[in-house]
């Protein structure tokens, strides 16, 4: 009797499995040693061949407009000795609002004034980097770290505002990644820059590299990783890229940060030429078309 009840266990179990979504397996109770990606020689060795045809040409075309983005970046900055964030709370929608001040809910419902502000460096504070190249650590396939390239969007020093921004309930991500709609601290030309996507246009550098690829998970900040389930680990198990699944879902930064990784999982299992295909036209299409990602 007990060895018909294991038998018809195993069966069910074995049903459960066969039946399940590609992602179901991604779940904090699979051992992560037990989720590896397949091999795919052919596919990686093409995939990398495209990565570096692809933002070689791009950037050999493009250089020249790169320059004249990073020379307008400097210039915006180069008055400026610093910045500083003034948070405050208002009692209403209706209240007077301060000039250049963005008026934001928190998650707490509580309406906020931010303010960035040219200041004066004080006595020994040191001169925050004003380069229009902004470089952050990133973990890429395997744990490693790499230099993470992008043209700055935010004022200088505007790393050390984020904590504020936490601090005030304003960060609109789960944790530990953080995101804003409207962060305070992106300068005027950093917007234009943001909404079309041009300050990404460095990134293409770390795909000729090989630190990135055209098409992959995106590159978390090492913070980020410290915080990771096991299961979500498993993001890093091939290059980060440009783009993703989650960046051509529509409304992408109201999905949750389990359900991101999901996609990214998603894409490590059923990734091919005609998946990075779609990705590519459809994340160009996202840009021009779709704002619903900003």
């Amino acid at each position: 009797m007990r060895q018909e009840e294991a038998r018809e266990e195993i069966a069910a179990t074995d049903t459960a499995a066969a039946g399940a979504p590609p992602t179901a397996v991604h779940t904090g109770a699979v051992p992560a040693s037990t989720i590896k990606p397949r091999k795919r020689y052919a596919y990686r060795f093409f995939k990398r061949a495209f990565d570096i045809v692809s933002s070689g040409a791009v950037l050999l075309i493009f250089s020249w407009f790169i320059l004249i983005l990073l020379f307008i970046k400097w210039l915006e900055d180069v008055g400026t000795p610093a910045y500083s964030l003034e948070i405050t709370e208002v009692g209403s929608m209706d209240a007077p609002k301060t000039k250049k001040a963005k008026r934001l809910v928190n998650k707490d419902g509580k309406i906020l004034d931010c303010v960035l502000k040219p200041r004066k460096l004080k006595k020994g504070e040191k001169r925050p980097s004003k380069a229009p190249v902004y470089s952050s650590p990133r973990v890429g396939k395997g744990g490693k770290e790499f230099k993470f390239y992008k043209i700055r969007s935010m004022c200088p020093g505007a790393a050390e505002m984020k904590q504020q921004l936490i601090d005030a309930g304003l960060n609109e991500a789960d944790p530990p990644v953080f995101k804003m709609k409207d962060d305070p601290r992106i300068t005027p030309f950093g917007r234009f820059l943001r909404k079309t996507s041009l300050d990404e246009l460095p990134q293409l550098f770390n795909i000729f590299k090989g630190d990135m690829s055209v098409v992959g998970p995106r590159p978390p900040l090492p913070r980020e990783v410290a915080e990771y389930e096991e299961w979500q680990k498993h993001r890093l198990d091939v290059k980060g890229g440009l783009l993703c699944l989650w960046q051509i879902r529509h409304n992408r930064n109201a999905l949750s940060f389990d359900e991101w990784v999901r996609l990214d999982l998603e894409y490590i299992e059923k990734r091919s030429f005609w998946l990075d295909l779609k990705i590519i036209f459809k994340g160009a299409y996202m840009v021009v078309f779709d704002r619903s990602g900003e």
